[in-house]
């Protein structure tokens, strides 16, 4: 077995011993829900939903990634920030293939096995890629729409940091005004609670305020200096 491998069964089991200490043994997830098809992202997909047995619902723009057929666009290494980025033309780019298990999510946003949850599609970063929201509670799982930490950098991605929004990681992410307006979007929907992709958890009452200042000013926090067009500085 190969080391991708290795660390493919060995992440799995830690999820599977998370899953089994907070709901039980006797219990398992209904689905699995990707928000998007990175590496970083996928490393155990295949290895949970078979020993779930349970479906993979993505995007249907996701699927040439999930299903063997496409590769990502290459990362963008010239975009700076950090070591993480400079180190990104060596990441794996896909694709993976779940065909066996990987179903499109409905176009009205509603996810069979999670009631109550909807899917945003928040493009820019992948071209399908998703944020799943609840109105109960306010809560946004954002994928990687936008991030709690600055995943360019690994002192960053570390966790030695406080909880600061940015935006998606620069290096994987290939449409910037696709990605300025999911994050006009997701701010629209004023969430009390933060899960990001990448970064910690950010709960509270000032949290709408923190995500409509990154979307008004999303161009100078989020766009790397590499990508930023004399349009996209004409519109911040």
């Amino acid at each position: 077995m190969d080391a991708d491998r290795r660390w493919a069964y060995y992440s799995a089991d830690r999820i599977r011993r998370w899953a089994e200490s907070h709901f039980g043994q006797n219990t398992k997830p209904n689905s699995i829900v990707l928000t998007h098809g990175h590496f970083d992202h996928v490393g155990s997909l295949k290895e949970l939903a078979d020993a779930w047995d349970v479906p993979i619902f993505a995007h249907p723009l996701e699927m040439p990634y999930v299903t063997g057929k496409e590769k990502y666009p290459p990362p963008d290494a010239t975009v700076g920030g950090g070591l993480m980025a400079a180190m990104s033309p060596f990441y794996p780019r896909g694709p993976i293939n779940v065909s066996g298990r990987v179903r499109a999510l409905p176009a009205d946003g509603t996810i069979p096995t999670m009631p109550g949850w909807k899917a945003i599609h928040t493009p820019g970063h992948t071209r399908g890629h998703i944020s799943l929201f609840r109105e109960e509670g306010r809560t946004l799982l954002v994928g990687d729409a936008f991030c709690t930490t600055k995943t360019e950098s690994l002192l960053a991605s570390l966790g030695t940091q406080k909880p600061e929004l940015h935006g998606p990681p620069a290096y994987y992410t290939p449409d910037w005004a696709a990605a300025r307006r999911s994050v006009e979007q997701l701010a629209a929907l004023k969430p009390t609670v933060l899960a990001p992709g990448h970064g910690m958890v950010v709960a509270g009452s000032h949290v709408p305020a923190l995500l409509d200042k990154l979307a008004a000013d999303f161009v100078r926090i989020a766009v790397p200096a590499t990508a930023v067009s004399q349009k996209d500085k004409s519109a911040a």
